[in-house]
């Protein structure tokens, strides 16, 4: 494509902004694509063809050669700001006259369509930076420096007066984030994506006419504004500018603040006040419903915290403040220990215990969650090689794999080598996953998981019928268990009946067992155990607890462990099918005894016609040879158990 008219449209925008434009290919070559008319001045070059003269046509020709560093490389080490698509930028250069100056400023990532993938430099004299303009290249708002001078002139008079301005009007922070707004740029470009940030900021001057505003970087603004009838201003123009921006997944959030303070208390810096209305904007980044939040303490608590967790991290893990736990799985037919989920718990020796709803989410933001998780995994396989050299009883343990697990490494590669290292079957390692992985990461995982399956693990799918749930999930991936999600026993009332049936139904048709998680109460327990669910989690069986006490707990509860073969014919019996109006119910059967282990309410009202008023009763009477039915049970029991293949279980 002819480059020329493309750099005409880039001239009759970015020749207005203040600061040198320029526009350097993604490559390794980093071929520079286009400069503006300020970049030229800046250089003291007349015409481009000097300035790609002066600089060999690359980016490394705009500066000293020690002051060289790749942008690649630049913006990853720029970790904070690269998350927003920005990093700053500052070398030493001299202009064609011989002029020897500090250039500084920012860059950023994106495409121009025409270009291609790009770097776009916003480069000024750090001499002059400050005499130079006291406005946001971009937007032409307030630059953030000139804003934080005005907002604090302003704060000191309001504080002087201890009253309201001139105008009667109080005055607070606001801050506001468009979400996903990289999203607009890598589909539009950067050209398009920085004429929508200008025209936020016409829309934001024509809201709030008497007020401060500045974009401090990227796609966050800041407005200094009357708290009058804040909240109606702020609703109309998020919806506004989420109307011109028309994406649903970007969105503009705000968080208000207030400037407030207490007599005899220090004053703060001006910043901090747009810190707290940040940490207001943060908190409903994910929440759909809300366009704005306003700042409280507990927000500042819960960035301290935050702040502890990505500060401890390691320290924690090193130290073993950071405990694996192990939470017991029963399964409802024999009433065995089948297995365990491996959960971290924090305790922290000063602050105690940190709830894993804190810090989870804390890791998997920073994209530091894969620390914990392999953490936690070694820690299982640990336990597993403990179990085998003293000849332990043993159940299979399910650990939690983050989505970003997938993306910062590679999975299966990391559980192979611990299986290797610490020499345990792979039998006894279950992978969990959470549907908003699948949602979020589809392509990717559906290899993965399938190599995870190539490989001999078991698959499992985790809070299924949470927020999450699709059942394109099940379409279009392979898993051998799914957990049915806590939240469905949390309010337990006739329409999640009604839910987690469909939802047992609908596994067993598709040959998937079926866990639930969140049982806390008999009345939990014996509705799954009637609707055949195959396996229960929950605080009725046990809270997540250290090895040693799991062993006391199973001892004190009479729990037998169940074994490999087990495991088979059980998982065989566990897909027959209880939700049906037909009497059916599952066998423990040996020559010399039988037992009901299932049975539908439609096989309970049976056996009540035979005088016998419930399953327990029934496995009672088995057990006496004068019970008069037993005979004829054992011999067609017999007969029915050489017509199928499983070990323990019968079906009639």
């Amino acid at each position: 494509m002819d480059a020329e008219p493309i750099k005409k449209k880039l001239h009759r925008y970015y020749d207005m902004i203040a600061g040198g434009v320029c526009l350097v290919r993604q490559s390794a070559e980093e071929q520079i694509l286009f400069v503006n008319k300020e970049m030229l001045k800046l250089y003291q070059c007349k015409t481009e063809q000097e300035f790609y003269q002066l600089t060999k046509g690359r980016f490394a020709g705009l500066m000293e050669a020690d002051d060289y560093m790749p942008l690649e490389a630049r913006m990853n080490s720029r970790h904070g700001e690269a998350a927003e698509g920005y990093a700053f930028l500052a070398f030493r250069c001299y202009t064609k006259e011989g002029v020897y100056l500090h250039v500084e400023r920012t860059f950023q990532n994106g495409t121009v369509p025409g270009f291609g993938k790009v770097w776009m430099l916003n480069l000024v004299n750090k001499e002059r930076s400050m005499a130079v303009s006291d406005l946001d290249p971009v937007t032409g708002l307030l630059n953030m420096h000139a804003f934080y001078q005005r907002v604090e002139k302003k704060i000191d008079a309001q504080r002087a007066k201890r009253q309201p301005d001139e105008t009667g009007m109080l005055y607070c922070p606001v801050y506001l984030n468009l979400t996903n707004f990289k999203v607009y740029n890598e589909t539009h470009g950067l050209y398009e994506g920085d004429r929508m940030l200008r025209k936020i900021g016409q829309m934001l001057k024509s809201k709030f006419p008497s007020s401060y505003i500045t974009r401090l970087s990227g796609d966050n603004f800041a407005l200094f504004v009357p708290r009058q009838g804040l909240e109606i201003k702020i609703r109309d123009l998020c919806q506004a500018v989420n109307n011109e921006i028309h994406l649903p997944n970007i969105t503009m959030k705000a968080g208000i603040g207030s400037f407030d303070e207490e007599a005899g208390t220090r004053r703060r810096a001006i910043t901090a006040y747009f810190d707290q209305a940040k940490l207001a904007c943060d908190s409903i980044k994910k929440d759909a419903t809300r366009f704005a939040a306003f700042y409280h303490d507990s927000m500042r608590r819960s960035m301290a915290d935050r702040i502890f967790i990505l500060d401890n991290l390691d320290r924690a893990i090193e130290q073993g403040h950071i405990q694996v736990y192990y939470q017991p799985v029963i399964r409802t037919m024999t009433g065995k220990l089948c297995g365990c989920e491996a959960l971290a718990r924090w305790i922290d020796p000063v602050k105690g215990t940190i709830s894993p709803a804190s810090f989870i989410p804390v890791l998997e933001e920073s994209r530091l969650i894969s620390r914990l998780d392999r953490y936690v995994i070694e820690k299982v396989a640990q336990l597993l090689r403990y179990q085998l050299e003293n000849n332990l009883p043993m159940v299979p343990i399910s650990v939690n794999l983050s989505r970003y697990d997938f993306i910062l490494m590679d999975p299966l590669a990391f559980v192979e080598h611990i299986v290797e290292q610490y020499h345990i079957p792979r039998y006894y390692l279950r992978i969990e996953v959470t549907e908003s992985v699948l949602v979020k990461n589809r392509h990717l995982l559906i290899d993965k998981l399938q190599q995870f399956h190539q490989s001999g693990y078991q698959v499992w799918l985790d809070d299924f019928g949470s927020a999450y749930s699709s059942l394109n999930v099940l379409q279009n991936y392979e898993f051998d268990e799914l957990k049915i999600d806590q939240g469905l026993l949390r309010y337990f009332n006739e329409d999640s009946r009604k839910i987690i049936r469909s939802i047992v139904l609908m596994a067993k048709e598709m040959g998937i067992h079926v866990l639930a998680e969140g049982a806390e109460t008999k009345e939990h327990v014996d509705f799954l155990r009637s609707i055949g669910c195959e396996k229960i989690q929950g605080y009725y069986y046990g809270r997540p607890m250290p090895y040693e006490l799991l062993r006391e707990h199973c001892k004190k509860k009479g729990w037998l462990l169940e074994t490999l073969s087990e495991e088979q014919a059980c998982d065989s019996a566990g897909l027959v099918n209880l939700i049906t109006d037909a009497p059916v119910a599952i066998f423990q059967y040996r020559e010399d005894d039988a037992q009901i282990i299932s049975a539908n309410d439609a096989y309970q009202k049976v056996l009540a016609t035979s005088g016998t008023s419930s399953r327990e009763e029934f496995n009672e009477n088995m057990r006496t040879a004068s019970y008069p039915m037993r005979e004829k049970f054992m011999t067609l029991l017999a007969s029915a158990a050489h017509s199928v293949r499983e070990e323990h279980m019968t079906f009639v």
